[in-house]
């Protein structure tokens, strides 16, 4: 299937109210642009990692600029033996790897419904995390901005948005350089999450800790 039509059908799945099918378009979409970004290499999770890694500063852009993505790292869970995994390595284990096996993802772990133009919802808890469905455009932009996907081509209406700011796709094609501009407007001041590991001290006790933390809007 064309990287275009990944694009497509995440949008159209996530306007239907199908979070769970676009996030798992979207992370193809990643699978794709990462092929191309790194065409030597042969781990397909190295890839999609690196990938997203490359482009925190467009996923701290679309989900929520003031979290600061690059540094912080989410102690509070335990993925295979990581005690200090990023965004990136839980978007991979967690959503990728379970939604394209076929398998449940944890209850633990989902994505939270966002209001209004630009306030995202965290929710943090022990073994637990809950992520702004703006993840699902944040990787899509990421597939749509990235140079190495300038030549692909597409002639629908569907767009990405940014506040009140609109990208069509059809012309917004690689142009990460553009996008780079709004996103440096945008991510004046982010924020590093620390000291998450805390709430794995709660872990076996009868009430469940969960921390709440909501990104506002970006600083222009």
């Amino acid at each position: 299937m064309r990287l275009s039509d990944q694009i497509k059908y995440a949008i159209d799945d996530a306007d239907a109210g199908k979070p769970e099918s676009a996030l798992l378009h979207a992370c193809i979409g990643i699978d794709s642009t990462s092929k191309r970004l790194f065409p030597h290499s042969t781990q397909v999770g190295v890839r999609f990692v690196n990938t997203i890694r490359n482009y925190y500063w467009i996923l701290e852009t679309l989900v929520g600029s003031g979290f600061d993505l690059t540094q912080t790292r989410f102690s509070n869970i335990i993925i295979k033996n990581n005690r200090e995994p990023d965004i990136a390595d839980i978007i991979y284990e967690i959503f990728r790897c379970n939604h394209a096996h076929g398998a449940e993802v944890p209850e633990t772990f989902s994505l939270t419904k966002s209001s209004g133009v630009f306030n995202s919802e965290w929710l943090f808890g022990p073994n637990e995390l809950h992520i702004p469905d703006r993840i699902i455009w944040a990787l899509l932009a990421i597939s749509v901005f990235a140079k190495v996907n300038k030549n692909q081509n597409t002639n629908s209406e569907h767009y990405l948005s940014l506040g009140n700011e609109i990208f069509p796709i059809r012309d917004w094609w690689g142009r990460e350089d553009d996008f780079r501009l709004i996103a440096d407007r945008c991510n004046r001041v982010k924020i590093k999450i620390e000291r998450l590991d805390r709430l794995l001290e709660n872990q076996n006790k009868p009430e469940r800790k969960i921390a709440n933390v909501i990104v506002l809007n970006p600083t222009f």
